[in-house]
């Protein structure tokens, strides 16, 4: 099968959905597919060093990159990717078409349309009632000008849980608009996937530089926050949360790994200063490669009591480390968390993740048995090679139901169907 993603960056900076892209498409690869990923080069306000406009293999993959732009305000626009959508996708058997509120969403949907090739649209949690009133004004404008037919006109959606597909469902976008009144698209829910190196064997060694990096955290037991410092995390809830179980003890440290998001770092060394534990706080800044399983690694408690998270796939990563988590029940693979008794889920409340952190903390057998029990579900559900089988019985399944469409129509004009290049003007 040839399958094309479509999304608006590759830039890590946009944390979940970029990576699930790649590593899905290279778990395609891996199970006998052919799989290109069209992107921008937008990497805020700056460029990813990338070569533009031809093709780039990498681990059987195809990469193209097109200039994109970013102004006005945080809209990317790409007339190099508009060009290569109208040229080949009628080249795919299936598009996956990552987002909602861009350009590059909306591109693809159209040339799917006008070259009648299947698509499946992957909202990755924007579609979210949280995330739908921030900036509702814009939202609201553009999804009448062009999401909803997007998404109407899809031949599927894609969810990453049962949890953000029943939060998403009042989006006016669901509903057929035209034919088959009332009816839906085929909706799928598949996890996203967790690589085998989270479920390798503690490193030892990468943890030891890990801690020569950061030596202040050498003997303390940590609350590991692994993740952008943006607001919907819930940062101000853990950093309230802290500072009640760390009055008086000096055996605990709180960890906030990741890079600074929308300038959000600030506000968070203030909510650490004011709450008085900004001295127990290490801020790692963007942490790669070995150094992300390094600090889950040396985590006792994984906190994350976000506002709203599609999925939370670094819960998974925790998880699969042996880690037990505290989340809260906007995170939506709690019903997963809870289920596997991988770790405590509790309202976005400071009070409440605080008695669920102290809990773990002065329970360590009942820590680790959660660590064990989340380690156990992860490797049974979320390894790629489960999740990338889900996923083309998806796309094998939008793409009989396309054929089979277009042959009842065939069949109903009482003549043969024959496709004829399209003519752009």
């Amino acid at each position: 099968m040839r399958i094309l993603q479509v999304i608006c960056s590759l830039a890590t900076r946009y944390g979940g959905p970029q990576f699930l892209c790649m590593e899905l498409s290279r778990e395609l690869v891996q199970q006998g597919h052919q799989v290109s990923i069209y992107s921008s080069d937008v990497d805020g306000d700056k460029h990813l060093e990338v070569p533009l406009d031809y093709p780039v293999l990498e681990r059987g993959v195809e990469y193209r990159y097109f200039r994109g732009w970013t102004r006005p305000g945080k809209y990317m626009v790409s007339p190099g990717l508009w060009r290569a959508l109208r040229q080949t996708v009628a080249d795919f058997d299936v598009v996956h078409i990552s987002g909602v509120y861009s350009f590059s969403t909306s591109a693809a949907a159209y040339w799917c349309r006008r070259r009648e090739v299947p698509y499946i649209a992957f909202p990755h949690g924007s579609l979210d009632p949280f995330l739908r009133r921030r900036n509702r004004p814009r939202k609201w404008f553009h999804a009448k000008l062009v999401a909803e037919r997007d998404y109407r006109k899809a031949s599927a959606i894609l969810f990453n849980s049962t949890e953000e597909m029943r939060l998403a469902s009042d989006w006016s976008g669901f509903a057929r608009s035209e034919g088959r009144a009332g009816e839906r698209q085929k909706q799928f829910v598949v996890y996203g996937g967790v690589g085998s190196e989270w479920l390798e064997e503690r490193d030892t060694a990468a943890g030891e530089r890990f801690l020569e990096r950061f030596p202040e955290l050498r003997g303390r037991r940590l609350v590991v926050n692994l993740g952008r410092i943006n607001f919907k995390k819930g940062l101000d809830i853990l950093i309230r949360s802290f500072a009640q179980i760390a009055r008086g003890r000096e055996d605990l440290r709180l960890v906030l790994a990741g890079p600074d998001n929308e300038g959000y770092g600030s506000v968070v060394r203030r909510l650490l200063a004011e709450h008085d534990v900004l001295g127990k706080t290490t801020l790692t800044g963007l942490l790669e490669g070995k150094d992300r399983f390094a600090v889950m690694q040396q985590a006792e408690v994984f906190a994350l009591p976000s506002y709203t998270e599609n999925f939370g796939l670094v819960v998974a990563e925790a998880m699969s480390t042996g880690v037990p988590v505290v989340i809260s029940d906007q995170v939506n693979i709690w019903p997963e968390v809870l289920q596997a008794d991988a770790g405590l889920v509790v309202p976005c409340d400071p009070q409440a993740t605080a008695e669920a952190l102290r809990s773990l903390l002065d329970d360590p057998a009942r820590a680790r048995q959660m660590g064990r029990n989340g380690r156990k579900w992860v490797a049974e559900h979320l390894s790629w090679n489960v999740v990338g089988a889900q996923m083309i019985r998806v796309y094998e399944e939008i793409v009989r139901d396309h054929r089979e469409r277009r042959s009842s129509q065939g069949e109903i004009s009482g003549a043969r169907r024959v496709s004829l290049p399209v003519r752009d003007k």
